[in-house]
């Protein structure tokens, strides 16, 4: 039933003493166990963060266990070894007119990347997969409706043209994966999808780099602003005609007084103070977002189903997100 279009408020409530035990005993263990235990450390930190994490008075919930997830890494390790190993080979293969050339080489280098492309997207749909199948708001879980040939088309039809200008498409290369993979994602009867253009995304990417550096890296704190807006304001849930979008605050100032903070704190604790500035970055994204629209959580019905392949989960997957700037949430 529509409701009158309000206010959704967004708040973090977990405190950095609490996630310090839980990363200093995640990190003694992980070192004891030469790694091991890993998967086990990702899943209790993203447990912790998740249920800090509020939509008005309820929390979200990480359902994810180290198992699922050091089943995934395995899993990843032994996919990453085999084309580690496939490149190491054709490398040998390169010409010597190529390999005295760096124009050459490097646009060799990059052509022999294009067949790895599918492992890629593969590996990107299944940590979403997962991921999103593993959370859930109020007992309802998110999930993730993409298809595998789909993605991996996509991503052989953007990292050919990418190829063939040189690096120049790649702004909207990255931003039609996002868009694919947003408009694919769920929470229960909701839709999400992305709106951004392409061409706004490659924008910002380009005058962002060219002022960073004539800026000497003033300007980067800026361009993380743009980023930050471009990403969240071009995010909507709907369902039917009910819609559910995002407004941020953030400023070039805050980032700075957040990022320069975050590098202090890490430099005069020799690291230890990491959880601390998880702690400040997850109240910076909370407190710089503003959910407003007219969606009745109350109508939310479960409507996905769980999903417990992992791979590559337990590996740093938020690098392989950010790369395309996937991992928002």
């Amino acid at each position: 039933m529509p409701i009158k279009e309000h206010n959704y408020k967004i708040s973090f409530r977990g405190d950095s003493k609490t996630l310090f035990k839980i990363w200093i005993i995640n990190l003694l263990l992980t070192v004891c166990t030469l790694g091991i235990y890993y998967p086990w450390a990702r899943a209790n930190m993203k447990k912790y963060l998740y249920s800090s994490t509020y939509l008005d008075d309820y929390s979200f919930d990480f359902h994810g266990t180290g198992k699922q997830m050091f089943i995934g890494l395995v899993k990843f390790l032994v996919i990453f070894l085999l084309a580690f190993s496939v490149l190491k080979i054709i490398a040998t293969f390169i010409p010597e007119n190529i390999e005295q050339d760096i124009f050459l080489r490097r646009l060799f280098n990059l052509a022999i990347l294009i067949p790895y492309m599918p492992i890629l997207a593969l590996f990107i749909h299944g940590v979403r997969k997962y991921r999103m199948s593993r959370t859930s708001y109020r007992g309802i879980r998110f999930g993730y409706r993409g298809k595998k040939k789909l993605l991996v088309l996509l991503f052989l039809e953007n990292s050919l043209i990418t190829l063939a200008t040189f690096g120049i498409y790649y702004p909207w290369f990255a931003n039609n994966v996002r868009k694919y993979v947003y408009s694919k994602a769920r929470f229960g009867n909701i839709k999400l999808s992305f709106s951004g253009n392409s061409s706004d995304y490659a924008d910002i990417i380009i005058l962002g780099w060219v002022l960073t550096f004539f800026t000497l890296g003033i300007y980067y704190f800026w361009f993380r602003k743009e980023l930050f807006k471009f990403f969240y304001e071009n995010i909507s849930f709907g369902k039917n005609e009910d819609v559910v979008n995002i407004k941020t605050n953030v400023t070039g100032g805050k980032y700075f007084k957040l990022i320069s903070g975050n590098w202090l704190i890490l430099l005069f604790t020799l690291g230890l103070g990491y959880p601390i500035t998880k702690i400040r970055s997850m109240h910076f994204i909370a407190d710089n977002l503003e959910l407003y629209g007219n969606i009745d959580l109350n109508d939310i019905t479960q409507a996905e189903e769980n999903y417990a392949n992992a791979t590559g989960d337990a590996y740093n997957a938020d690098d392989s997100g950010n790369f395309f700037d996937l991992d928002i949430f």
